[in-house]
């Protein structure tokens, strides 16, 4: 007959058995329920970071038969509230794969366009100012009175006086011949009289020309000759006027179009091919600089005033000689260059398709640079009138004014293209940062290029085209994460990047 212990030493047995079985089975449980759970349970805890819920496949932002091994978890996802997306000023964009060209950062400068931005205005004959009629500043058109000259000159005077007396001689001669010529028929008058009057008469109207060249030497205009001519005055003061000579060169002929080599081209700009003076019909100058004044005695070719005409200016760019290769390939693929100019506190000017004209084929030996140079049409920002009447014009492009030249040296295709606030990086990894309603997730990325500006982000599978991302405030987003995680605790442990 058995004893009697057995039987509790059984039941306990059995017990420990079904204890054991009950919690394998929650465990099971638990696992194939965590969808459910695991995000009330993130949510609920204390702190600014939640986990995003998770797909059918463990996709955490639903890109179903992908593989995106993030190795990201709670630590790397943080909610951001409406107020702190203000604050922060987050902008949300969705990435599209694009053709990325890697460029060049070449300095540069404004400049004025040789021999056409500048006209220097100069005295022709010796004389006072009487009169200014213009202000320094000022904008005016060809034929605007700019400054009225009391001629002094004793051998300008000279010149009108004797041109008077050769045209009176000449009328003199021909009412000599026109009393003569019918006496003569008759045969009171003989025929060489008439023959040495005649003679006299081509010489005299040979002395005009001369006397009239000598004036316009001296520094008349054909319009002041002409007057002297018609009103049979001397002329004791005039006005000096805009040049109505159009500046300019003429357009280029057409050259054979070169063979397609799959890269992009650049429009010339034709606006700039057909006359670099611009607006040949109505050119509008700037009294750039003016050093006369009533009363001030000038001689011939002192400077009066210097115009400007900068509706069409250049962009000098200064290359080291070891980019001289990348700069002669833009030129002959005729890549387009971006012109960057700084505004001060507002984001930088981009100036894009220009085409680089010309390299300089002479090198600084000191400096071990060379300069190329760029067409650049200006742009009016302003035109305003005075109460006088008086035009005053400002463009937007000045020269001296510094500008950064963004050379293309490449062309990378289907790249995520970002700014470059909108990667951060710590140590050899490098995050932005996927939107998903209220939820921010860190994503890993590899960088390939990044300037300033902008940033290349490899094609690898880490984000994909429609991925909604923060394009700023990358470096706060991330000490965010890190605040919410606990300060000291390495957020990339456990985590395949």
């Amino acid at each position: 007959m058995p004893s009697s212990p057995a039987v509790p030493v059984r039941r306990k047995s059995t017990g420990i058995v079904l204890g054991v079985v009950l919690l394998a089975g929650f465990v099971v449980i638990g696992w194939f329920t965590q969808q459910t759970w695991r995000p009330l349970l993130a949510k609920s805890l204390p702190g600014a970071t939640a986990a995003r819920p998770a797909d059918e496949h463990g996709d955490a932002h639903g890109h179903e038969g992908h593989n995106h091994d993030h190795g990201s978890g709670p630590s790397d996802v943080i909610a951001i509230s409406e107020q702190a997306r203000r604050n922060l000023g987050l902008k949300i964009a969705e990435v599209e794969p694009q053709d990325f060209w890697k460029r060049i950062i070449v300095p540069g400068q404004v400049v004025n366009l040789p021999g056409h931005s500048e006209r220097s205005i100069n005295s022709a004959v010796q004389g006072t100012i009487l009169r200014v009629h213009v202000l320094q500043g000022q904008t005016v058109r060809p034929g605007d009175a700019l400054f009225d000259v009391q001629l002094t000159s004793e051998l300008l005077a000279s010149a009108q006086s004797n041109l008077l007396r050769i045209l009176q001689d000449i009328e003199l001669n021909e009412a000599e011949l026109k009393r003569l010529t019918p006496i003569s028929e008759t045969g009171a008058v003989s025929q060489k009289l008439i023959l040495e009057k005649q003679y006299e008469k081509r010489r005299l109207e040979s002395s005009r020309q001369v006397q009239l060249q000598e004036l316009m030497v001296r520094g008349l205009t054909q319009a002041q000759v002409k007057t002297i001519v018609e009103e049979k005055s001397l002329i004791r003061q005039f006005t000096v006027r805009v040049p109505i000579v159009p500046t300019g060169v003429e357009e280029p002929k057409p050259t054979a179009p070169q063979a397609d080599k799959g890269q992009p081209r650049v429009k010339i700009q034709q606006a700039v091919l057909r006359s670099v003076s611009l607006n040949k019909d109505d050119p509008v100058f700037i009294i750039e600089k003016m050093d006369v004044f009533p009363g001030k005695l000038v001689n011939p070719g002192d400077e009066l005033c210097d115009l400007a005409l900068h509706s069409v200016l250049q962009l000098r760019g200064e290359a080291f000689e070891t980019e001289s290769a990348q700069i002669y390939r833009a030129i002959t693929e005729r890549w387009p260059v971006t012109a960057l100019f700084e505004l001060g506190d507002r984001e930088p000017l981009a100036k894009n398709d220009l085409e680089i004209l010309y390299a300089s084929s002479v090198t600084d030996p000191k400096a071990r640079s060379f300069e190329f140079f760029l067409p650049l049409t200006n742009e009016l920002i302003r035109d305003q009138t005075s109460a006088d009447g008086r035009s005053f014009r400002s463009w937007r492009f000045k020269p001296g004014q510094q500008v950064q030249l963004l050379v293309p040296v490449e062309k990378w295709t289907e790249r995520f293209v970002v700014p470059s606030e909108a990667v951060v990086s710590e140590g050899a990894d490098s995050f932005v940062f996927k939107a998903n309603g209220k939820l921010l997730q860190r994503q890993a990325v590899v960088i390939e290029y990044r300037d300033s500006r902008q940033a290349v982000l490899a094609n690898d599978g880490s984000i994909f085209p429609g991925d909604e991302l923060a394009m700023n405030q990358a470096y706060s987003l991330n000490l965010a994460i890190k605040k919410a995680s606990g300060s000291g605790v390495d957020l990339h442990a456990g985590h395949n990047h």
